[in-house]
């Protein structure tokens, strides 16, 4: 993901499943509590697209900012992006082409929120990309890191890092509680223009 030699993905398939309850109730019956999901958004622009398999910027832009708005999150409080990021050479610019482009809307800073995709470690599960991407975020909350991306060494020329507010997470960071909520996003992409976004504090 997001490397300059990344040339597509490795297919698999997977199985995942995870437990959600309302927050209140997790609390009461004494539950470990990985993540709380602040918002989730699902939207499908497959009319707007130029191919039924070809991400579109705008489309994914859209569900990002409805998710930070059901969520009354500002982008500047976010650390963390689990992208879909396959590794391909045109779909990842596009992908963080429309986190830009959402965070845009907020924030003008540069840099501050790290990137990263667990397909560099177990490929592409298929229908159980996005869940595995879920899983990954809820235990980097758990044990307060952001682990690096598998495989990443030169960045790809075609995504312009210095001017987004991104980076690609190289090196395992420690992300400790520091009296605010530590947040992140997920975003997963289907094929046919399914979008989904979800915020997690």
């Amino acid at each position: 993901p997001f490397d300059a030699n990344g040339s597509g993905t490795i297919f698999g398939s997977g199985v995942a499943a995870v437990l959600l309850k309302p927050l209140d109730t997790a609390l009461a019956d004494g539950d470990n509590i990985y993540a709380v999901i602040k918002s989730t958004v699902a939207a499908n622009d497959g009319s707007e697209k130029v191919s039924y398999t070809a991400s579109s910027a705008t489309g994914q832009a859209r569900a990002i900012v409805e998710a930070l708005s059901l969520a009354d999150v500002s982008p500047d409080s976010i650390s963390y992006v689990e992208c879909h990021a396959t590794g391909t050479p045109s779909g990842d610019p596009v992908e963080i082409q429309a986190l830009t482009r959402a965070f845009r809307l907020h924030t003008q800073r540069t840099n501050f929120c790290a990137v990263g995709s667990v397909k560099g470690n177990i490929g592409h599960p298929e229908q159980a990309a996005g869940m595995a991407g879920l899983i990954k975020v809820a235990l980097a909350l758990r044990h307060e890191v952001i682990p690096p991306t598998a495989g990443y060494q030169t960045p790809n020329p075609r995504i312009d890092w210095k001017s987004s507010p991104f980076r690609v997470q190289d090196q395992i960071t420690p992300w400790p509680r520091n009296g605010e909520p530590r947040r992140a996003g997920v975003n997963s992409l289907g094929i046919g223009g399914t979008n989904a976004f979800l915020l997690l504090e």
